[in-house]
């Protein structure tokens, strides 16, 4: 009789545990086999990119508390048969999830991605200590909710909206410092920018106002070159245009003017003109250079006044319509 019920418990005992383990089994199952969560990037979709309408890279990163995923794709995306439709497929655990998606990341370094409250991208230092202009970066998030069992989520990633902000420095009657200062004469421009961020923690990406970027020392600074345009704004004579980080906000949430200082230079490699254009209101109050803006400075003879453009297209329409979207080319054209 005690050897029947031994026998009895012992079935028992094992009866449950392969229960449990039928059910850890297709758990685990399910999430290495099926796909759960598809981000679409039509600008990826090879049925309907074309030359003016893709990219050429992609990052895509999610998060719960620590990283879940990351994959990394390049034009013309073919390492699958989904990817080349513009799919990106994951298998994710169940419950609420925070997206990253990026592109236009030429130059620019993952950090720490470990965890989400560490995670991060930076400009990457040159070898003479400076930071070089980043590229025209675009970034979309989502945050999807994965049930299980349930049907498979989807974002669609756009991509119509830049990360990075941009100054465009415009300049009228400055022949009246020097003749020498015309369009003509002036065959280089370079551009020192202080105050600037280098570093964007995924954490502080939120919307386009309250995003802002960090530096990873306060010496921190840029330095730059751009293109020079004829009569890219209103009656001005010249200008050029530059991609920053959102603006930077000190620890103590404090916050501090962006310096440009710009040598206009010459055919013999002399600087015609010099200028330092602090990044402020009328008042002498830092403006904040948001996510996807333009502040215009408007440099007209010795007078200097810094705006926020309302409209891009007042920013040449014919500048923004054509070229690429790299450094200092004065374009941020929507891919």
């Amino acid at each position: 009789m005690i050897q029947e019920y031994n026998f009895l418990r012992l079935c028992f005992l094992i009866i449950v545990i392969c229960l449990f383990s039928g059910m850890s089994s297709c758990t685990y199952d399910y999430f290495e086999d099926e796909t759960n969560y598809v981000v679409y990037v039509p600008k990826a979709d090879k049925s309907i990119r074309t030359d003016s309408y893709k990219i050429e890279d992609l990052s895509i990163l999610v998060f719960k508390t620590e990283i879940e995923k990351e994959k990394y794709s390049n034009y013309p995306f073919t390492e699958n048969a989904r990817s080349q439709e513009g799919n990106f497929n994951f298998r994710l655990y169940p419950g609420e999830h925070s997206v990253f998606c990026f592109t236009n990341m030429q130059n620019i370094e993952f950090s720490n991605l470990s965890s989400f409250s560490t995670a991060a991208f930076a400009l990457k230092k040159m070898s003479d200590g400076y930071y070089p202009e980043p590229p025209c970066i675009y970034s979309e998030t989502a945050a999807p909710y994965i049930h299980y069992p349930g049907p498979v989520v989807r974002d669609t990633i756009q991509f119509d909206k830049q990360y990075v902000g941009s100054i465009c420095v415009v300049f009228k009657r400055l022949t009246k410092i020097s003749e020498s200062l015309t369009f003509d004469n002036i065959k280089k421009v370079k551009i020192l920018a202080r105050g600037v961020g280098t570093v964007q923690n995924l954490a502080q990406i939120t919307d386009s106002i309250t995003t802002r970027s960090k530096r990873s020392d306060a010496g921190d600074m840029m330095k730059l070159e751009a293109t020079l345009y004829k009569n890219p704004y209103k009656d001005f004579d010249f200008g050029f245009r530059n991609n920053y980080f959102p603006s930077p906000q000190n620890e103590d949430n404090s916050n501090e003017p962006m310096i440009l200082t710009i040598d206009l230079i010459g055919a013999d490699n002399n600087i015609l003109y010099s200028l330092d254009a602090e990044i402020t209101d009328k008042n002498s109050i830092p403006m904040i250079l948001h996510m996807n803006e333009t502040l215009i400075v408007e440099v007209d003879g010795n007078d200097v006044q810094v705006l926020r453009l309302a409209n891009i297209k007042e920013w040449s329409p014919n500048i923004e319509s054509g070229g690429n979207s790299s450094p200092g080319n004065g374009n941020g054209i929507e891919l």
